[in-house]
């Protein structure tokens, strides 16, 4: 009786020993669990770095290439020039057409006539495309101006507009030779138009 009471206090003893001993394994495989995931997480967590990386780097390739197909198309499109110069349509008063190639073209005025201020829009056009090139202006006290191009052999339209009530002779003129190309009339109530050529630099 008193060795079966021993073992029984023995047992009893020794019972929370096992619960703590399994209690502190179940921790163990939770902590190797949690760092797994850590683990794991952190890998994703740089796949997910690099493939933004790499999208990163794609989206700038495309870019550049798309500036270079514009580029391309800009250097292979048909130019406007050539047929222009081979059939122009005809002048009115307002709208001066240069039948040929204008070299360093210019806006002048006859010096012995009175004009108020004359602005000038230039833009290039294209086959799909009209570009702005620049203003400019030709004032009171100016008899010319140079226009301003930023590609030999392209077609130009030159917009003019001034204010309405003197009347004179507004010229586009080669800048090399001096001579006319174009001349549009500025009158009482006529006071804007163009002039359209096909414009190379001397520079």
């Amino acid at each position: 009786m008193a060795n079966a009471l021993r073992l029984a206090a023995l047992l009893t003893l020794l019972v929370p020993y096992g619960i703590a001993a399994e209690e502190s394994s179940r921790s163990s495989d939770i902590e190797a669990q949690v760092s797994r995931l850590s683990s794991e997480v952190s890998s994703l967590q740089g796949e997910m770095r690099q493939r933004d990386k790499r999208l990163a780097d794609l989206a700038a390739s495309l870019e550049t290439l798309g500036g270079d197909v514009g580029v391309l198309k800009q250097a292979v499109a048909p130019s406007m020039a050539a047929p222009f110069l081979a059939g122009p349509p005809p002048s009115s008063d307002n709208v001066g057409i240069a039948k040929t190639a204008v070299l360093a073209p210019r806006i002048e005025v006859d010096a012995s006539r009175r004009h108020d201020l004359v602005l000038l829009r230039v833009r290039r056009l294209e086959a799909e495309d009209v570009r702005h090139v620049a203003d400019t202006e030709l004032g009171q006290d100016q008899t010319g101006v140079d226009i301003p191009i930023d590609r030999s052999g392209a077609l130009y339209v030159v917009d003019w507009s001034t204010t309405d009530g003197q009347a004179y002779a507004l010229q586009l003129k080669d800048g090399a030779t001096g001579l006319a190309a174009a001349v549009v009339q500025v009158k009482p109530f006529q006071a804007s138009g163009r002039f359209v050529f096909v414009g190379y630099r001397l520079e």
